[in-house]
C-alpha cells in the first residue's frame, strides 16, 4: 500500500478547520513513507485533486475529480489522468464527513480508510445518540435534554423545562456539529431564544446541557476494537467564558493547553479506564479524542464527548498527547493507516464468510 488520498474541506461549518488539519497530515503521511494525494472537497461539494494542501482553500478550483472503481481497483479520475488509490485518510470535520457518510462511501468502493466505521461515526457525531448510549452503559455525564424540531421550538417552554430540571446556566449545542460551531452559553431567559435560533441554523436537533464549573480534560486513544493505545491526560485552561470556536481557532490566547494535567494518579487511571470503556462501548476503531469534565467543587468526573475525527493540526491535543507519550506525528499516522487496512481486511473476510 503506497498511495493515500488525503480528503479534506467539505460542506460543513468546520471546513476551515479541516483545511488546517490536512496541511499537517500531508506532512505526517509523507514522512510515514506514503505518497500523498490531496483531494479537496469544496463548500459546494465538488471534489478536486490538488498538488498540495491549501490551508485556506477557495471554491474556485480546477481539475474536478471523482473516486470510482475500475478493474477491481479504486481510482481517482480527473480530466487529466487516472491515479490508483490504496487508502483514504478523511479529515473532513462535521456533517457529511465524520458522521458516517464518507465512511459508507469508502465501504461501497471497498477502499480502506482511517478511523471508525459508519455506525460508530454516526453515533459519535450525533450528541443526542451518543448521550443515550452513554446512559445505557452507565457512563457518567452532565444532565441534559434534547430539543427536537428546533426551528419550531418555543423558548418559553424550553425556559420552563430548564427552570424545573437542570437550571441555568445551560449550553445550547447543535447535535450534529463540532468545533463549538453554533454553541452558546445561556445564563437566563433573555438570551435563550437567540441562542436556540442561532444553533438551529446548523441542526434541527439541539442539546440543552447543564453548565457546571468544570475543568476540561482530554485524552487521545487509538487502535482497533478492543485493543487500544491510550495517552496521558491533558488539560485545556480556557481564557474565555467557555471553550468557544473563537477560543479554539481565532484568539491565539483563547486557551492554554497542558499535555500533563495536574491530577492525582488515581484520577488519571480512572479517566483512562473510562475512556477505554466508552470507546469500546461505541465500537471505536482507528483514533479519537475523548473529552471529560471534572467538577471544580465536587471532584465528580463526567464524560463529555468522543470525537472520532479530532483536529490534527500541529497544536491539536490528539497528536500532541501521543507525542508526549513518545509516539510522534508520522508514527501515529502510520499506525492509524495500518489499523485502517487491518479493519478493512477483517470486514472483507466477514463479508466473504457471509456469502459462503
Amino acid at each position: 500500500m503506497k498511495t493515500v488520498a488525503l480528503i479534506y474541506g467539505g460542506e460543513s461549518g468546520e471546513h476551515d478547520v479541516s483545511c488546517v488539519s490536512a496541511a499537517y497530515l500531508e506532512e505526517t503521511i509523507t514522512a510515514a513513507g506514503y505518497t500523498t494525494i490531496p483531494i479537496y472537497i469544496s463548500r459546494k461539494g465538488e471534489w478536486h485533486r490538488q498538488p498540495r494542501v491549501a490551508k485556506i482553500a477557495s471554491d474556485n478550483r480546477h481539475n474536478p475529480s471523482s473516486l470510482l472503481q475500475k478493474d477491481g481497483r479504486v481510482v481517482l479520475r480527473s480530466a487529466e489522468e487516472e491515479v490508483g488509490i490504496d487508502f483514504a485518510f478523511p479529515i473532513v470535520h462535521g456533517t457529511a464527513g465524520e458522521d458516517g457518510a464518507l465512511q459508507g462511501f469508502f465501504e461501497v468502493l471497498g477502499l480502506p480508510y482511517a478511523g471508525s466505521g459508519v455506525a460508530t461515526s454516526a453515533v459519535c457525531m450525533d450528541k443526542a445518540l451518543m448521550r443515550a448510549l452513554f446512559a445505557v452503559n452507565k457512563i457518567p455525564q452532565v444532565e441534559y435534554f434534547v430539543i427536537a424540531d428546533a426551528e419550531s421550538a418555543e423558548s418559553e417552554k424550553i425556559h420552563a423545562r430548564i427552570e424545573s430540571s437542570i437550571g441555568y446556566p445551560v449550553f445550547i449545542k447543535p447535535c450534529n456539529m463540532g468545533s463549538s460551531v453554533g454553541v452558546h452559553k445561556v445564563s437566563g431567559r433573555e438570551a435563550l431564544a437567540k441562542a436556540i435560533a442561532d444553533a438551529a441554523r446548523f441542526d434541527d436537533h439541539l442539546l440543552c446541557e447543564q453548565g457546571l464549573p468544570v475543568r476540561e480534560l482530554e485524552i487521545a486513544i487509538a487502535g482497533n476494537f478492543p485493543d487500544y493505545l491510550i495517552s496521558g491526560v491533558g488539560e485545556i485552561k480556557v481564557n474565555h467564558e467557555f471553550y468557544s470556536y473563537e477560543a479554539k481557532y481565532i484568539d491565539p490566547n483563547g486557551a492554554d493547553l497542558f499535555l500533563e494535567a495536574p491530577i492525582e494518579p488515581a484520577l488519571r487511571e480512572e479517566i483512562q479506564r473510562l475512556a477505554k470503556g466508552a470507546y469500546a462501548a461505541v465500537r471505536g476503531d482507528g483514533f479519537a479524542r475523548i473529552d471529560f469534565f471534572l467538577h471544580k467543587e465536587t471532584g465528580k468526573l463526567f464524560l463529555n464527548e468522543i470525537n472520532t475525527l479530532p483536529g490534527f493540526t500541529p497544536i491539536s491535543m490528539f497528536p500532541q498527547l501521543f507525542k508526549a507519550a513518545g509516539v510522534d506525528g508520522p508514527a501515529i499516522t502510520r499506525k492509524i493507516i495500518e489499523w485502517g487496512k487491518a479493519r478493512c481486511d477483517r470486514l472483507k473476510r466477514l463479508r466473504a464468510a457471509s456469502r459462503a
